[in-house]
């Protein structure tokens, strides 16, 4: 009897127990529902405007980068140094209105031909250059393609309302031979082939637009002087830019050949190549100090004498701190050629 009782007040003790935990259970206040923090008055508007902004800030570096910022600063020089050589004898207002329907057409294609490009490079630039709009996602193609026939149009419009032959000759051109380039079609695509890509390059950094835009800016009578000067000018920058083409696919050697672009640089090697180039840079820069000390004036040929003399050294003395297995240095010492160079 007395295991029973104490077996009976044990099960009894323990439903009491059961039943105290289910009631605090049931009995517990849920916590209270807190309303949403409000955002100050027009808080949500600067929070919009805000957003907004990044995203205008960051449209703006794509739209950068995607006109590849150096291609515009040559194709500056490039028109200025013509349309002053061309234009020597006049007034500075007829120069600065020339130079005006030169530039801005000029600056339009420009833009429309190194875009072209990026469209058909789009695989190979996921590779050597995730930075551009199209590699990284920031462009669609489509977008591009709108932005390519925007330019180009507008850069065919100006030229055909300035009604200068020889500035809608230089326009159309380049707009071929930018084709010629990049578009991934029969008999075109020449960047695929070392000669035709240098080929190429040479017809539109050195002849057509230095050539061209010399023949918009040049009064009817063209001087002696000035013939001298544009075929030292058209000499040196057809050296360049067989630099520039050989040069330009040295830091992108592991995605051309990925793809199968055998550039010189894939074909002989990066080192060879490097030394190459640096060879013909300071072979121009030879012809240019030779053309100041022998065919410009004596003030001029001072000046040019030194320049080139200073870009000789600086050209030496940074390819000598190159790395030839690092594509950062190499594509650092391309963009020094296009900012010392041009």
């Amino acid at each position: 009897m007395d295991a029973n009782c104490a077996l009976g007040v044990e099960s009894s003790l323990a439903s009491g127990l059961r039943r105290k935990s289910l009631l605090s259970r049931v009995q517990r206040p849920r916590p209270a529902l807190q309303r949403p923090r409000m955002l100050p008055r027009g808080s949500s508007q600067e929070y919009a405007s805000t957003i907004g902004h990044h995203s205008h800030d960051k449209g703006l570096s794509a739209f950068i980068r995607f006109t590849r910022p150096h291609t515009i600063l040559g194709t500056t020089i490039s028109v200025c140094s013509m349309t002053f050589v061309g234009a020597v004898k006049s007034n500075l207002m007829h120069v600065l209105s020339i130079l005006g329907q030169a530039l801005v057409p000029a600056l339009l294609m420009n833009i429309a031909i190194v875009g072209l490009n990026q469209v058909y490079d789009k695989r190979i630039d996921m590779v050597n250059k995730p930075y551009l709009p199209l590699a990284s996602g920031e462009f669609s193609s489509n977008r591009a393609l709108l932005l390519i026939s925007f330019t180009s149009a507008g850069a065919m419009i100006w030229g055909a309302m300035c009604r200068s032959n020889a500035l809608m000759l230089t326009l159309i051109v380049s707009l071929l031979l930018g084709v010629l380039y990049s578009v991934d079609y029969k008999l075109l695509r020449w960047k695929k082939f070392p000669v035709l890509a240098a080929t190429c390059i040479i017809l539109v950094r050195a002849f057509t637009v230095h050539i061209g835009f010399f023949l918009h800016a040049s009064v009817p009578a063209i001087e002696s002087n000035s013939l001298s000067t544009i075929s030292i000018i058209v000499l040196i920058m057809s050296i360049y830019s067989v630099v520039i083409s050989l040069f330009k696919d040295l830091p992108d050697t592991s995605g051309d050949s990925l793809y199968g672009i055998n550039t010189i640089g894939v074909r002989f090697g990066v080192t060879d190549t490097f030394r190459f180039c640096v060879g013909l840079l300071a072979f121009a820069q030879i012809c240019g100090i030779a053309a100041g000390a022998h065919c410009i004036s004596t003030v001029g040929s001072k000046i040019m004498v030194l320049g080139h003399v200073a870009t000789l050294v600086v050209l030496l003395l940074k390819a000598k701190r190159v790395d030839m297995l690092s594509s950062a240095s190499l594509h650092a010492y391309y963009m020094s050629i296009w900012r010392v160079c041009r």
